[in-house]
């Protein structure tokens, strides 16, 4: 049976992924390729099935192309980036905690956003993204 996104209890990341430290998994273009290939030569739909959710791959007619690389052309589409908590994710585990982002770079974000001017119909700039996490209280339509 499907997760369902935890509605009740309040939770911030729809997604399910409570173990989003180890999320990220390197991806490979042959051994994509491969399990692709392995999706078609699947008989049933059970069989794809199971399939899938063993090597989270399917075949695409994209895969003909000889210039397509499935993992360098990865789409990640605004629901799942925003709402799900990805691009959040991304920010803080990534950028900040390990010091791509610093400090002084926060605060010149926070200057540069200060002088903006939103017409009232788009609402509100977030406001402090120079303390504390950085961007860590942004809504989905903030980001």
């Amino acid at each position: 049976m499907p997760e369902k996104a935890n509605y009740e209890n309040h939770q911030h990341n729809f997604a399910g992924m409570g173990d989003m430290e180890d999320w990220f998994v390197a991806r490979d273009s042959n051994e994509h390729l491969q399990n692709a290939l392995g999706w078609r030569r699947c008989n049933s739909d059970a069989s794809r099935k199971r399939f899938v959710k063993q090597t989270g791959v399917r075949w695409s007619e994209l895969l003909c192309l000889p210039y397509f690389d499935p993992i360098r052309f990865t789409i990640i589409d605004p629901m799942h980036c925003l709402f799900l908590g990805i691009a959040k994710w991304i920010v803080k585990r990534i950028w900040v905690d390990q010091g791509i982002l610093t400090s002084s770079m926060l605060n010149e974000v926070q200057k540069q956003m200060n002088q903006f001017q939103v017409p009232v119909d788009l609402g509100r700039i977030p406001g402090k993204i120079d303390c504390g996490e950085g961007f860590s209280n942004f809504t989905a339509d903030q980001w």
